[in-house]
């Protein structure tokens, strides 16, 4: 089904076998399945379309540090160090964490949309390494501004998420 609605994608490795870990790991929190095999290496919005309510309740609960964890060593390009800041959190805390800990709703709430936002870079620029190359170069659309850094607030992955928008509909103004 997914390969129909984006026959680009289908010969494409969109995401690498560690994020996808990660990303099946909050579609079961959320309460939703994972895609079947076939469709397991696309994209296609499995993340992005969840209802904002179970986004919320996930946020609000925590996510588990041991997720943050391999969440930020998940990528192939962009450091550690930068996946860290903006989800708001220290190296440190994140090795002190015992098995059961969680982020504080903040902390949860940036890791959700940092992983929303990673996930439509990558459906509209195709791989996982185009999306993280994009997201550290400044952008002309977001006043020469790298796109990592204004993921640290709501407004700004809003602004994030409206170019990657424009970007996938072919909008440049």
């Amino acid at each position: 089904m997914a390969a129909e609605l984006n026959p680009v994608l289908a010969d494409v490795p969109a995401m690498s076998p560690e994020l996808r870990k990660v990303y099946d790991v909050l579609r079961e929190l959320l309460g939703e399945q994972a895609p079947p095999e076939g469709e397991h290496d696309l994209v296609v919005g499995a993340f992005a379309g969840f209802k904002p309510l179970s986004v919320h309740r996930l946020a609000m609960k925590g996510v588990q540090k041991h997720l943050a964890r391999k969440f930020s060593s998940a990528f192939l390009l962009l450091p550690r160090k930068e996946v860290l800041r903006v989800i708001g959190v220290s190296e440190r805390t994140l090795q002190r964490a015992e098995d059961d800990d969680v982020l504080d709703p903040n902390a949860s709430d940036r890791l959700l949309r940092l992983a929303a936002v990673i996930e439509q870079a990558i459906e509209v620029l195709r791989s996982q390494e185009a999306a993280e190359a994009w997201l550290e170069r400044p952008a002309i659309a977001l006043d020469r501004n790298r796109p990592m850094d204004l993921l640290e607030t709501f407004e700004g992955t809003e602004l994030v998420k409206t170019l990657l928008q424009r970007m996938d509909y072919e909008i440049y103004f």
